[in-house]
């Protein structure tokens, strides 16, 4: 395997991933954890660390999953750069 088949694998998980993130975002805040962005909104404006405004701007289904997607794409890109060049394999010196 060289970098660029490695790295191409992992691009087109990082991808799946991308793409599947959006459904697990809504099951579990939804399902799993439903008064998630009303606990943490009130945490944050007690502890003074945002405003109301701020929080709910921030801490819903729709910024997370935004930052879901993009955040899984960017480290599975970055992830798979890393491990296709630790796992390529070397070219043997008489197949040049």
């Amino acid at each position: 395997m060289n970098w660029k088949q490695g790295f191409l694998s992992g691009l087109v998980l990082s991808t799946v991933v991308a793409v599947l993130s959006p459904m697990v975002q809504s099951i579990t805040f939804t399902y799993i954890t439903p008064h998630f962005f009303e606990n943490i909104i009130k945490y944050v404006v007690a502890h003074k660390i945002q405003t109301q405004s701020q929080a709910e701007m921030y801490f819903n289904l729709k910024s997370y999953t935004i930052q879901g997607i993009f955040g899984a794409f960017s480290f599975g890109v970055l992830t798979s750069a890393m491990v296709a060049f630790v796992l390529k394999t070397k070219v043997d010196s008489n197949e040049k």
